[in-house]
């Protein structure tokens, strides 16, 4: 069934991001585009193809925020989008103060900040998960008392794996609570939440006028410290599994007030059902994108300005034709001497695209974050397992000899 914006738009301020997709994805929509973003990282492509730029030496919330104020003085927008975290509630609040149709500020605060998420999904049909807004290590000792060990700490506005902690016993609460206090941004705000023990995925959606569509069900791999190695489309679940993922990210999306647009939300399916982890308005990471359209012939950018621009949309679920997925180098930490074998990697079989980020002389840090992974490839295969078993053998061919810290590098590192 098509869907079709019932209020187009024939213009977009796109505020920040470094991916090209979205500025091509606009102007194949027909649609004028202005880019709103850094001055130091904003990639040649984007400015070729934007109709119009301004670039920001410090691109805090706050300056973007005034700069699109005086940008649509001088020409008005249809609408304000971002794919970043930390632009979303700007682009909202912008969107409100200019009148412009979109999601509320309350939709897309709630789905920005994980206790006010879960305080949305109280009153819901979405199953419960355990949680509480925390500051101190007497709340931790309070939340442990209540919920028991295992739980989860994690600041209530966090991307990409940052300080998310598993708190396991009294002695890593007390460690936690040390990380939690002595924060670099004093100001975090931070929840605990219980545990949810199975695998994981994230649903892939589009929503119009309140309508939400799952268009694939990724599944993931993590690595240390709960950081995202590995992501395969179409998920390898069963389909009263995938319906009941569906049922509940759509419980949630509705708890939250979602209207339109791309989401991603992560799901744990514990032994009790799907819990939700965390959602987000924007699509997923990554490369998920790139695996949504490999594997289902979706592109969920091209659908997102299609929509602004008034053409119709397919977002139903169609059948899986084939199977996309990343997998992530993570060397092991120490100093780089040698990087090699990427050229091999890229001409393995399946590969559509690869690479790494590390040269003699980089540190491998521990994998703390989404940050600290050193490159990845993409592969497609008939089947899932396919396409998992073929990116994590083209990963294997690139080949980083590291010096662990401390070691003699015996002189200069090459660079």
């Amino acid at each position: 069934m098509l869907h079709t914006r019932r209020r187009p738009v024939g213009s977009v301020l796109l505020l920040g991001g470094t991916r090209p997709e979205p500025v091509r994805a606009a102007k194949a929509a027909g649609l004028s585009i202005t880019y709103l973003g850094a001055a130091a990282r904003t990639p040649r492509d984007i400015l070729d193809n934007a109709d119009g730029c301004l670039l920001l030496e410090d691109p805090t919330p706050e300056n973007m925020t005034e700069a699109a104020r005086k940008l649509h003085a001088e020409k008005s927008f249809g609408v304000v989008v971002t794919m970043v975290d930390r632009y979303l509630e700007a682009a909202a609040l912008l969107n409100a103060e200019f009148g412009l149709p979109a999601n509320t500020v309350d939709t897309v605060r709630s789905m920005n900040d994980k206790h006010r998420m879960r305080a949305a999904a109280l009153h819901s049909a979405c199953a419960p998960v355990a949680h509480a807004a925390v500051r101190t290590a007497e709340d931790l000792r309070s939340f442990a008392g209540r919920h028991g060990y295992p739980f989860i700490l994690k600041p209530v506005d966090g991307s990409a794996s940052r300080g998310v902690a598993l708190v396991s016993d009294a002695g890593t609460l007390e460690s936690a609570a040390r990380a939690m206090t002595g924060s670099a941004a004093p100001e975090s705000r931070w929840i605990a939440e219980e545990f949810l023990s199975g695998p994981e995925f994230s649903v892939e959606t589009f929503s119009t006028d309140g309508s939400h569509h799952v268009v694939a069900v990724t599944e993931k791999f993590k690595g240390d410290n709960f950081v995202e190695i590995g992501h395969l489309v179409p998920a390898r679940v069963r389909a009263a599994d995938h319906a009941a993922m569906a049922a509940e990210v759509g419980a949630l999306l509705d708890a939250v007030g979602l209207n339109e647009g791309v989401a991603h939300t992560e799901v744990v399916l514990t032994d009790a059902g799907p819990r939700v982890v965390e959602t987000h308005s924007r699509p997923g990471g990554d490369g998920i994108v790139e695996l949504v359209r490999l594997a289902k012939g979706v592109d969920l950018q091209q659908m997102t300005f299609d929509w602004f621009a008034g053409k119709p949309v397919d977002p139903l679920l169609a059948p899986a034709a084939r199977a996309s997925a990343t997998w992530s180098l993570t060397p092991p930490e120490g100093t780089v001497t040698a990087v090699s074998g990427l050229d091999e990697a890229l001409r393995h079989e399946g590969v559509t695209e690869g690479y790494t980020v590390l040269e003699p002389g980089d540190t491998v840090r521990p994998l703390r974050s989404s940050d600290d992974r050193s490159g990845a490839v993409i592969t497609v295969a008939p089947g899932p397992d396919a396409a998992l078993a073929r990116a994590r053998a083209a990963v294997d061919l690139i080949d980083v000899t590291v010096v662990p810290a401390g070691a003699d590098l015996g002189g200069p590192v090459p660079r």
